[in-house]
């Protein structure tokens, strides 16, 4: 009897949201979901007069936390409710002018140890749409897209400060 031998070819996985949590679960811990879904976005972008990064908004409609979770590595991961932008949520001076030119179009979605810095991502649908920037000092971009930041944290979560 001939034993076929069937290759099955998985994708690689690239959605963040999938990364992410499939990440939180190795290290142990998982955060419930929230439920907000397409609300949530919906609120979000006329609050904020934004267009969500594809990346991000899959995050939001598959992942983020129902409140606000601390993984292992010290980062806080906002729950929806949570969400601010630049000015709402840090009232030092952002030097890093393309970032300050666009503050109100950057919505925070994570911090690292209790406000020692914060990430947020840049919805403002000019040159730096979609990219992360750490807030924190001076500011500064950390990664491209909210893709390329989750695929930084997972290997080192430091490589994004």
């Amino acid at each position: 009897m001939d034993i076929a031998v069937v290759m099955v070819c998985i994708p690689e996985m690239t959605a963040a949201h999938l990364i992410l949590s499939n990440w939180w679960k190795s290290t142990g811990k998982l955060p419930r979901h929230a439920d907000g879904g397409e609300a949530t976005i919906e609120r979000i972008e006329q609050s904020y007069n934004v267009k969500l990064p594809e990346d991000f908004r899959d995050y939001l409609l598959e992942l983020i936390p129902d409140e606000d979770f601390w993984d292992s590595e010290d980062v806080i991961w906002w729950s929806a409710d949570r969400l601010k932008n630049i000015p709402e949520e840090y009232e030092h001076e952002i030097t890093d002018t393309r970032i300050a030119a666009s503050a109100t179009r950057y919505i925070f979605f994570a911090d690292y140890c209790i406000w020692m810095w914060a990430w947020a991502i840049c919805c403002d649908e000019g040159q730096d749409y979609g990219k992360v920037a750490m807030i924190g000092g001076a500011g500064q971009f950390v990664a491209n897209s909210f893709t390329e930041f989750v695929e930084a944290y997972v290997v080192d979560p430091f490589s994004v400060s």
